[in-house]
Parts: C-alpha cells; structure tokens; sequence
C-alpha cells in the first residue's frame, strides 16, 4: 500500500512517533498549510493509517499507519 501524497507522508513523519496531536500542531510540524494538512488528516484516516480520539480533537497514528510509514522511510 502506498502514500497517497507527499502531505500525506509528512502527516504519518510528524505522527509516527507516537503520541496524540492537534490538527494546529500536526499542520505546524509537518510544515503544511492548514488546507492541506486537513485534507491529509481526512485521507490517511479514511485509510485507517491514522485516528482521532473522541470528544479531544486529537489525532494518533494507528499499527497500520506506523507499518507504511516505516515501509516509506528514506
């Protein structure tokens, strides 16, 4: 299974090391506009690569999402 885009590999960079992070910071730390961030974010969960928890607006990456981004490390 591959990346879908290049937004999207930095989305699963910024969250493979686990923890849970914000829309505002995955788009900072990934270095993305906020449009583009969002749209990565709806993707790679609609992938099942990445998830959010309820009710927190938080986003983690799941075992799936952590395998294809290892799978895609340079």
């Amino acid at each position: 299974m591959g990346i879908g885009t290049l937004a999207e590999t930095a989305v699963l960079a910024v969250l493979a090391p686990g923890g849970m992070l914000t829309a505002d910071q995955i788009t900072r730390d990934a270095q993305l506009t906020e449009w583009i961030a969002r749209r990565a974010i709806g993707q790679l969960e609609s992938r099942g690569l990445i998830m959010a928890t309820p009710y927190d607006a938080r986003w983690s990456i799941t075992p799936r999402g952590v395998a294809v981004a290892q799978a895609h490390q340079y």
